[in-house]
């Protein structure tokens, strides 16, 4: 853990890393029954890093330091903007790259009693709802002050620097914090090529489930849930 010297009360601006660690063995198991022979051969957990870099009310979340083997090429990243509440993501689909526009994701929170520290800093236990049934658990900083967090999550009165999704067996945790040499001219909206087309999030919807309709591999999918696949993480 890296230590922090703290140059004031609040926290405006920085870097924050955040340790991915994913259940994959349990993770498939659960959604792909018969593939123990597969499962044998890959490692229990897959860990990756990312990291948040942030001044005021804008934030970047993209790839950092590599972790184990699976890992490794995902290029996916998350600008968002708490005050005009909107992300903009680039997001990987059969293998091609698409950019996405949305507003900042809707999650009920509740703040409960429980202080963890997290990479230094006292942080607040809060759970809360997204999708109306998936569950999170969250763990959010007051000391820094932007309401964000990794990925798509935000909404609760300080950073997230720790959070967890039961249903998808994974965490991300805060494993470093830096408030100096931070490149603000580094925080801006992701893109695939000069010129690339930005897509509203139901406008993508449509075109990946006609794309994986024709491929046949659509199996129990509705348009409904590949809406929602397109909230999927970027780990």
């Amino acid at each position: 853990m890296m230590g922090v010297t703290r140059a004031q009360d609040f926290i405006t601006r920085g870097k924050i890393e955040y340790e991915i660690k994913k259940n994959t063995k349990k993770l498939f198991s659960d959604r792909q029954p018969g593939m123990e022979n597969y499962l044998d051969a890959i490692p229990e957990f897959d860990i990756n890093y990312r990291e948040l870099v942030f001044s005021g009310n804008q934030l970047l979340y993209s790839p950092a330091r590599k972790g184990s083997i699976m890992g490794l090429g995902n290029e996916n990243s998350v600008y968002t903007n708490l005050d005009a509440r909107n992300t903009i993501s680039k997001q990987v689909y059969l293998n091609e790259d698409y950019i996405i526009e949305d507003s900042v994701r809707p999650i009920k929170w509740k703040v409960e009693n429980e202080i963890r520290k997290i990479a230094g800093f006292e942080c607040r236990k809060a759970v809360g709802r997204f999708h109306d049934s998936i569950y999170v658990v969250a763990f959010y900083c007051p000391e820094i002050i932007p309401q964000g967090g990794p990925e798509f999550f935000a909404g609760l009165p300080g950073m997230i620097l720790g959070l967890a999704i039961p249903r998808l067996y994974t965490t991300w945790f805060a494993t470093r914090i830096e408030l100096t040499s931070i490149d603000e001219a580094k925080i801006t909206p992701p893109i695939v090529k000069k010129g690339g087309q930005t897509y509203k999030k139901k406008e993508l919807s449509d075109i990946l489930y006609k794309k994986y309709k024709d491929l046949g591999w659509l199996g129990d999918f509705t348009p409904e849930k590949m809406f929602n696949t397109l909230d999927a993480y970027t780990f």
